[in-house]
């Protein structure tokens, strides 16, 4: 299959927000992605790792402000790329930047968080999209217990519990959330694009 030619170059990637402008135009989801934000940190291997990360100049993120993997998710992205030393970090709106997205579909979906790492030259070096694979079973099992058995006039109140048991598999214990997950995921990525799988 041929590699779909990604419309992005510098220009495009300068008009995105960087992770500052991304939060102040948030609205009412502002708080809840400043705040894990303020709890998303990397431990320390985490960061020993990604800080000897300097083939990744540019990072892509794709979001909506609406949505609850992007505003759990794009806070531990924010602190991977941080620790890079040569990385640059943008933000674009999903459904303004179609041809972006669409180069990224995540088994047909639009699925967001979207990030990929690339190099100084605009080859693709990684991708990460919408959430852990640990994440997607928890939220399934915790779906099970509360949308899934809800009767209709309880939905509303339902999908609160749902949020809320959700959020919370992040804002467990440092080691048991969910953004351990996340960092392990994207570390994986880069560890076997860029050869470093086995080691230290």
């Amino acid at each position: 299959m041929a590699q779909l030619t990604i419309p992005l170059d510098s220009a495009r990637f300068a008009k995105g927000m960087t992770w500052k402008d991304y939060m102040a135009q948030m609205g009412d989801t502002r708080a809840r992605t400043e705040e894990n934000y303020s709890k998303a940190s990397l431990t320390e291997d985490e960061r020993k790792f990604f800080s000897g990360i300097t083939q990744v100049k540019y990072v892509l993120m794709l979001g909506e402000n609406w949505c609850g993997d992007v505003h759990r998710n794009s806070p531990m992205i924010a602190r991977i790329v941080e620790a890079m030393p040569n990385a640059e970090l943008r933000m674009f709106l999903r459904d303004q930047n179609v041809d972006l997205t669409d180069c990224f579909l995540n088994n047909g979906y639009r699925s967001i968080p979207i990030v990929v790492f690339f190099d100084k030259d605009w080859n693709e070096i990684g991708r990460w999209i919408e959430r852990a694979g640990a994440a997607t079973q928890k939220s399934f099992a915790i779906r099970a217990v509360t949308l899934d058995v809800a009767t209709e006039d309880k939905k509303d109140a339902a999908m609160a519990e749902f949020r809320k048991q959700v959020q919370g598999t992040y804002d467990g214990p440092a080691d048991k959330s969910m953004w351990r997950e996340t960092a392990k995921e994207v570390r994986a990525v880069l560890e076997q694009r860029l050869g470093l799988v086995g080691k230290k």
